[in-house]
């Protein structure tokens, strides 16, 4: 489980690295939000990769969990 956190976090980390600083998707990363609110303004900015990464590390954290 912490596994997958450290790499989705460092993936997000990587990722805020490449984009502009004035986009939603960076503020919310910069914010430390949720990942689907990130999610959610990475689809807003046509980061729909990030947006399905995303998606499938909280899916799997969940199954990990519960």
């Amino acid at each position: 489980m912490n596994s997958l956190i450290i790499q989705t976090e460092a993936m997000l980390y990587e990722f805020r690295k490449s984009i502009p600083t004035d986009c939603k998707t960076a503020k919310s990363i910069d914010r430390n939000d949720s990942w689907d609110k990130v999610a959610t303004f990475a689809k807003s900015d046509g980061f729909v990769e990030l947006a399905e990464q995303l998606e499938a590390s909280k899916y799997q954290l969940f199954k990990q969990t519960h």
